[in-house]
């Protein structure tokens, strides 16, 4: 890492593992892509600069998918305990 990297404090990807954020998250993925950004600026060449954009483009993507999926574990859950419920109603009555 460069010095004006390093002299900025710029969240690298072992800082989100240091403070316990899973790398399978959505979260953790956009911290990962901000980190590919921020780093870029400070890149000399445009072929390190576009790379880590690139990286950077890729990890916000893999945020998304993962944001995605997530919600739709959250509705077919919500979805399951309904009908559990329905079902627990409907044999009461």
């Amino acid at each position: 890492m460069s010095r004006l990297a390093s002299s900025l404090d710029i969240p690298t990807p072992s800082a989100s593992a240091k403070r316990g954020v899973s790398k399978d998250t959505g979260a953790a993925c956009r911290e990962r892509a901000e980190a590919d950004l921020l780093r870029s600026v400070t890149m000399i060449t445009a072929n390190q600069r576009l790379a880590l954009e690139r990286s950077a483009e890729s990890w916000m993507l893999r945020a998304v998918m993962l944001e995605r999926i997530e919600k739709s574990f959250d509705k077919r859950h919500a979805l399951d305990q309904a009908s559990r419920q329905y079902e627990i109603d409907r044999a009461g009555l």
